[in-house]
């Protein structure tokens, strides 16, 4: 199974609905397309939903870290939410999870780009 990638709003903020692996190939390709959107847009706000990603390899977190670094330079932001399983561990180990402002509830990760909040 590849990447599914479904995008909704929340006022301002993109949120993009993840299903599948994020791992090197088509998958990390599709969301790097994705992505590049965002930060060919500048400053935007997106919500990257991991509820449905499975696995996620050392492509999938580069990805996720070279996103974060390049809308936060341009005044925007990437928020997780609901990381969990495996993908959850990865991030845990790597410690991504305390580096980029991670969420439970969509309505707090969305309003975390109002307030400033790092985490909930």
């Amino acid at each position: 199974m590849g990447l599914q990638i479904e995008e909704r709003k929340s006022g301002a903020v993109t949120i993009l609905d993840l299903v599948g692996r994020i791992v090197i190939g088509v998958s990390n390709d599709a969301l790097v397309a994705e992505l590049r959107k965002f930060s060919d847009a500048g400053a935007s706000e997106v919500v990257l939903n991991l509820a449905g990603v499975t696995q996620m390899d050392s492509s999938g977190i580069s990805t996720l870290v070279r996103s974060f670094v390049t809308l936060d330079r341009q005044g925007g932001g990437v928020k997780l939410l609901n990381p969990s399983g495996h993908v959850k561990e990865v991030l845990e180990l790597t410690r991504l999870i305390h580096a980029i402002p991670t969420f439970y509830e969509e309505s707090r990760a969305v309003a975390a780009f109002r307030s400033n909040i790092a985490r909930a």
